[in-house]
């Protein structure tokens, strides 16, 4: 399913409007189907398993659509949006090393969680087109830099 390419928020010349249709156009009906299909393709995923993880998904994604639904200023919806983005490639990131870890220590991780975090990813697919590619790149940079603790 080929996605659909929203305008960036980052343009300067979108409206708050503008703004909210376009966050409700990428994180709404896209990404329900996205999930639907992803989580009909686990042949050994239960009823419940599916249902709360589209559960799970669906809440972090409300959560993200009601916090910018909630500003009114386009600089604090570009802010918030980039706050967003950072927020689900950490969630992913710690997803996947948590995978990463299970098949190191028992060959093969759960896979109710590999399947939440493709879920998550589909998230932040949804979110890139909101954010012009300098942004991305800069957040992403952002990330690759070393922690030190």
């Amino acid at each position: 399913m080929p996605a659909t390419v929203m305008p960036s928020t980052d343009n300067a010349a979108t409206t708050v409007n503008e703004q909210h249709q376009a966050i409700h156009e990428a994180l709404e009906d896209p990404l329900d189907a996205q999930w639907d299909t992803v989580l009909d393709e686990w042949d050994r995923g239960s009823t419940a398993q599916r249902r709360a993880i589209r559960a799970y998904v669906s809440g972090v994604r409300n959560r993200i659509v009601q916090t910018l639904d909630d500003l009114e200023e386009v600089d604090d919806i570009r802010q918030a949006l980039g706050v967003q983005y950072l927020e689900m490639k950490c969630h992913w990131t710690l997803l996947n090393t948590q995978i990463q870890s299970q098949t190191a220590r028992n060959g093969a991780p759960d896979e109710a969680l590999m399947y939440r975090a493709t879920c998550v990813s589909l998230i932040i697919q949804a979110i890139e087109p909101l954010l012009s590619q300098e942004r991305i790149n800069t957040l992403t940079q952002m990330l690759a830099e070393p922690m030190e603790g």
